[in-house]
């Protein structure tokens, strides 16, 4: 029979990998909607700007509001997967007080903030939620010159 060190470090392991997955989703969600983005925005610049383009820049605007918002769920589920992985962690910590596990993370953290203080307070969801606003923005722009 495992015993509860093997147990914890296998959940922590599933929890790690259910991370790494709704990061790759997130990737490859960015991918298809910058793909898009820019074979609409070329098909624009090829055509000009008149109404009838319309039916290309409205979806383009969506398409940049529906990846804002599923970066924000990608965010959250994946916060949820660190967040039992934390705790996990905090339990194999418990049963290993030999390890320090939890004081060398720490002093990891520490040093890393205290080398990049700017970039250690900027949240990566909130540039990939940006990405996508700004081509609903733009997407709602063209729509607009479109109607001028």
């Amino acid at each position: 029979m495992a015993d509860a060190s093997d147990v914890l470090l296998e959940l922590w392991k599933e929890q790690r990998e259910q991370a790494r997955q709704t990061e790759t989703q997130r990737a490859a969600l960015t991918n298809i909607v910058i793909l898009v983005f820019a074979a609409g925005l070329g098909f624009v610049i090829q055509k000009g700007l008149s109404p009838p383009m319309l039916t290309v820049t409205v979806p383009i605007s969506l398409l940049g509001a529906y990846g804002a918002i599923a970066c924000m769920k990608f965010h959250e589920r994946s916060a949820l997967h660190a967040r039992q992985a934390l705790h996990l962690r905090a339990k194999l910590a418990h049963l290993h007080p030999q390890l320090e596990i939890e004081t060398g993370w720490a002093d990891t953290y520490r040093s890393q903030g205290a080398r990049f203080p700017r970039l250690t307070k900027l949240r990566l969801y909130a540039l990939w939620v940006s990405l996508h606003m700004g081509i609903a923005v733009a997407g709602c722009v063209l729509s607009i010159c479109a109607l001028l």
